[in-house]
């Protein structure tokens, strides 16, 4: 935790708080950190009342939630998986390129994902599978079927070579779309 704050300073109480619920996994401990970090301004970091999220799962929901457009931008890319392309994203997201772009740079500067490349050509990855998972899963099951529909579709028309090469890969997307018929053309 203390490598996390640097140049902030945590009560030792805090640091003791936050050991303690994490149970000394470092990924949990790293984003409690940075959520209480986030959440709380210098001068009420002394407070014992300090709202801290009960679990990893909550906390990087928390730190998602303050991001508004990179959870946007991160529902889409967790639709795609845990190393999504800039290409693809901008061609299901549906957002201006600027708001991508805010975006992404907020999802990267936040350190939930990683980027390799210069944009268009980029690839992102997420720092962790739980990233993923949690802004998957902030996603309504309705909104997820749609994406994955549309994600699917995006892939077989733009991206031919992905049918041809991974055919899997469509097929998760339809069958989570709840097509199928169409993924089980693809798993075939």
């Amino acid at each position: 935790a203390s490598q996390v704050v640097v140049g902030q300073v945590l009560p030792a109480e805090m640091l003791e708080r936050i050991v303690t619920q994490t149970d000394g996994v470092p990924l949990f401990i790293e984003e409690l950190t940075k959520a209480v970090l986030e959440g709380a301004s210098v001068a009420n970091l002394a407070a014992s009342a300090l709202p801290m999220p009960s679990t990893l799962q909550a906390s990087l929901t928390a730190r998602l939630d303050r991001l508004p457009v990179a959870k946007q931008v991160a529902q889409i890319g967790a639709m795609i998986g845990r190393e999504f392309s800039h290409k693809l994203l901008a061609a299901v997201a549906g957002v201006s390129e600027a708001a991508l772009a805010q975006g992404l740079d907020e999802l990267v500067d936040a350190g939930l994902a990683f980027r390799r490349g210069t944009p268009p050509e980029a690839t992102y990855t997420f720092k962790h599978a739980l990233v993923q998972d949690a802004a998957y899963v902030s996603l309504l099951r309705g909104t997820r079927r749609k994406l994955h529909a549309q994600i699917a579709q995006v892939l077989e028309e733009r991206w031919s070579d992905v049918a041809e090469t991974q055919p899997e890969v469509l097929a998760h997307h339809f069958a989570q779309a709840g097509l199928t018929e169409r993924a089980a053309d693809y798993w075939q």
